[in-house]
């Protein structure tokens, strides 16, 4: 049975979206040839382990859903946003990525969600800023979407250790940065 969007909305309705981005992020990956494995909570911080074709390299990824991460005006910026949680704070590594997946349900015309795959190291840089925020979200500029928008290609750039990809663990670009 259906639920109109007037009817109040099943406890744990967060659970099924976060269920829902984790599931998404996986077909994304298999049907682009690499092995993915939604962990299911089992492993603190990781929600899925991915793998090049040869099994000879690896990554994990974070996943975070939004149903609708678009802010057109925050802090004087226009943003995609997400709530990572304080276990994200000192958390990040070349081979630990956050794949933030916007369901963008208020745009009823782009019923495909987006993921924006972003290094660790980003997220980790802007959740120490302010490490006593009681909910720490992770604001990602529209300016610097591009970088990482549907960046499917950057992973077997960095199973290659391609010096350009690698930089990306390593600092957080001009575009993408909070003064």
């Amino acid at each position: 049975m259906e639920q109109s969007p007037t009817e109040p909305q099943p406890k744990g309705r967060s659970q099924y979206i976060g269920l829902a981005g984790e599931h998404y992020v996986a077909y994304s990956l298999l049907v682009r040839r690499f092995h993915a494995s939604v962990v299911g909570g089992n492993v603190p911080n990781i929600d899925v382990l991915v793998s090049s074709g040869d099994g000879y390299n690896q990554i994990s990824l974070q996943v975070k859903t939004s149903r609708s991460a678009y802010r057109p005006k925050l802090w004087g910026y226009e943003v995609y946003q997400w709530d990572v949680g304080r276990s994200a704070i000192g958390r990040h590594s070349p081979n630990h990525w956050y794949a933030f997946v916007d369901l963008q349900e208020k745009n009823a015309s782009a019923w495909t969600p987006t993921v924006y795959l972003v290094p660790s190291f980003w997220v980790n840089a802007w959740v120490s800023h302010c490490p006593d925020s009681p909910r720490q979200m992770y604001p990602l500029k529209a300016a610097a979407s591009d970088l990482c928008k549907g960046r499917w290609d950057y992973l077997p750039k960095l199973f290659a250790r391609d010096p350009t990809v690698m930089r990306l663990t390593e600092a957080v670009p001009k575009e993408a940065a909070w003064e």
